[in-house]
């Protein structure tokens, strides 16, 4: 019975020193991260890809979050890749001209691809990664006294980025690149579909647990 009693103490002891040591070391356990997104898109951004558009017309910066996970897999405790998965993610920007308002909106729905981490220390570490996004853009133009006439599709769209991590902060830099099949949003409208740009540099802040 004592040996019994030992033997569990021991196994306990183990496992409660294993639970402390992943709650203090993040830089390679799986977990959950969420960022919040500005970015500076092309001055091109939602038009087509060799459209020159006037200053008053281009959006200067968009905003918004992505939420996902990521599974690391191997033994190293110094470098691992992994699975990094980002559920959603949203970004969106306006610009306005007297009584004209021009928005642009990106949402991108289960993005994935391979990360590699490499750890410097128990607290810090360096991810860099490629993400596959399947991507729905919308580009809609609003007068005070007409209705909104603008284009909206789906496509892929690609991202690579890396991050700087400290304990749970992360800080990183990514660029999306892509051109999205719009259709006009008016379906009365002749117009043909167009393929429209919904490349952006983005800088990512937030949090990986």
């Amino acid at each position: 019975m004592k040996k019994t009693a030992l033997l569990l103490s021991i196994i306990l002891f183990t496992g409660s020193m294993g639970t402390i040591d992943a709650q203090k070391n993040r830089t390679l356990s799986h977990g959950f991260s969420v960022n919040l997104i500005v970015g500076i898109p092309s001055p091109n951004y939602g038009y087509l890809k060799d459209t020159n558009v006037n200053e008053a017309s281009q959006i200067n910066f968009i905003a918004g979050i992505q939420i996902g996970n990521r599974w690391y897999f191997g033994s190293s405790e110094r470098f691992k890749m992994g699975l990094m998965v980002n559920w959603f993610d949203i970004t969106a920007g306006t610009r306005i001209d007297g009584d004209w308002t021009r928005s642009v909106a990106d949402v991108s729905f289960l993005e994935l691809g391979p990360i590699g981490t490499v750890v410097f220390s128990d607290d810090i570490a360096l991810d860099a990664y490629y993400n596959l996004r399947p991507t729905g853009f919308a580009h809609i133009w609003t007068y005070a006294s007409e209705d909104p006439d603008g284009y909206a599709g789906a496509g892929i769209s690609h991202a690579i980025g890396t991050a700087f991590r400290w304990k749970v902060l992360s800080v990183g830099l990514e660029y999306v690149i892509g051109n999205i099949n719009c259709e006009n949003i008016n379906s009365s409208s002749e117009s043909s579909d167009l393929k429209l740009v919904n490349s952006n540099f983005r800088l990512m802040i937030g949090a990986k647990f």
